[in-house]
């Protein structure tokens, strides 16, 4: 039970964690990358990411972890869907408006696309 506890408070600081990370994000293109997000910040984000993942998988492997929902998909859809707007609203027009596209957002974006790729080839070699 504790561990349980401790899993979803981790969970809601990361949700929270998430949700600051893209909102600078968006300031980052909204204010034509006079507020950038900082290399340390999207570094700790994908290790933080990432150290979820891999803790979850080997707990997979191991037989001591079903899941029971797909969060990971939200956060796929919102980065992917983050990177098309971003990326459409700079070929069309931004880019003559001065906007830029925010240099952290690819690697993030990519990153967490390749997390959940991972995640679900190795779901379906685990069954």
């Amino acid at each position: 039970m504790q561990q349980a506890r401790k899993m979803n408070t981790f969970l809601f600081l990361f949700d929270v964690f998430t949700f600051l990370v893209w909102s600078w994000v968006i300031v980052d293109f909204l204010t034509k990358a006079r507020l950038p997000v900082p290399l340390f910040v999207s570094t700790l984000y994908l290790l933080m990411l990432a150290s979820y993942v891999g803790d979850k998988e080997l707990r997979r492997w191991r037989k001591k972890y079903h899941s029971h929902a797909r969060r990971g998909e939200y956060f796929v859809y919102l980065w992917g869907l983050t990177m098309i707007a971003i990326v459409a609203f700079y070929v069309w027009g931004g880019r003559d408006l001065g906007y830029s596209i925010p240099q952290e957002l690819p690697t993030i974006a990519g990153s967490v696309f390749i997390l959940y790729i991972l995640t679900e080839y190795l779901k379906k070699e685990s069954s």
